[in-house]
């Protein structure tokens, strides 16, 4: 994601979506060389189209779920949150780049790993990391994530935004409902809940999507296969009993719909790959 990040912030800034100036030095390796590499116009389209054809949809539906990822958190922090928490941040830089969480606590969790290594390459780029933003860090085998993140200064009577991205799909049922009961337990009536996800039916078959066959076996590959999709058609009252109500759910497809012809592109994203924000209901 980094990378499509990266992508997005070399293109024409007419046409982009979104600047990510973290992305770029969060990378290394062949990754960092291509992203530089696409600062030329004719090596970044060429870029763009390797992308596509290898890995259909998958950078147009990164870069558009990430411009209504970034809409979403400005809304919710506008609307009263004063926290925002990143559930698996990998190497988001919202807490960086936007504006409004600049002035609120930031939590991002992830694997003490990922963490390690996202703030050395951060500290080689900006220096001294902002105070504001807090690093938690959970081995999610082992680790309490409640205890963490109260103890990180997650206050659970105060408004918060939690952004789960690319991560629901990647878990199990059990996983992925014992999150939501989290949540469900931490979040203040009002916060907000951002979460994406695959379409059920271009994981068992029972629907078919462009692309979705070549998509699911790259990233099966690449060691993380997909394990977990949620219904459209039921979402609103799959999540209810958890205390959380639907606001909005579009694909990709949608979003790139949405935000790309006032920009003068086209970006193709996916039927299959959604966003989902929801709110905490009153107990």
């Amino acid at each position: 994601m980094a990378f499509f990040r990266a992508l997005e912030t070399h293109g024409r800034s007419a046409r982009r979506l979104f600047d990510d100036p973290y992305a770029l030095p969060l990378l290394s390796g062949p990754l960092r060389i291509f992203a530089r590499l696409a600062h030329f116009p004719i090596l970044g389209r060429l870029v763009r189209a390797v992308l596509e054809l290898g890995w259909p949809y998958t950078r147009s539906s990164g870069v558009v779920r990430t411009r209504a990822i970034d809409d979403s958190v400005r809304e919710g922090i506008i609307g009263g949150a004063r926290q925002l928490v990143l559930l698996g941040a990998g190497f988001d830089s919202r807490g960086l780049r936007l504006e409004e969480a600049r002035a609120i606590a930031v939590f991002e969790v992830d694997h003490p790993a990922t963490q390690q290594e996202k703030q050395k390459r951060l500290q080689a780029y900006i220096g001294r990391l902002p105070t504001n933003i807090r690093y938690v860090a959970v081995d999610f085998e082992k680790d309490h994530l409640e205890r963490k993140l109260i103890k990180a200064g997650f206050e659970p009577g105060i408004p918060a935004v939690v952004v789960w991205e690319g991560v629901l799909s990647y878990l199990t049922e059990s996983a992925v409902q014992g999150t939501f009961a989290l949540l469900a337990k931490l979040l203040a009536p009002s916060s907000r809940l951002i979460f994406t996800y695959m379409h059920k039916g271009a994981l068992d078959g029972s629907s078919v999507f462009p692309g979705a066959r070549r998509w699911r076996s790259w990233v099966r590959l690449g060691g993380e296969p997909f394990i977990y999709g949620l219904d459209p058609d039921t979402l609103a009252d799959f999540i209810k009993p958890f205390g959380f109500l639907l606001q909005s759910d579009a694909s990709t497809e949608e979003i790139a719909g949405q935000y790309c012809p006032p920009l003068g592109r086209r970006e193709p994203g996916s039927p299959a790959y959604r966003v989902a924000i929801a709110t905490r209901m009153e107990n």
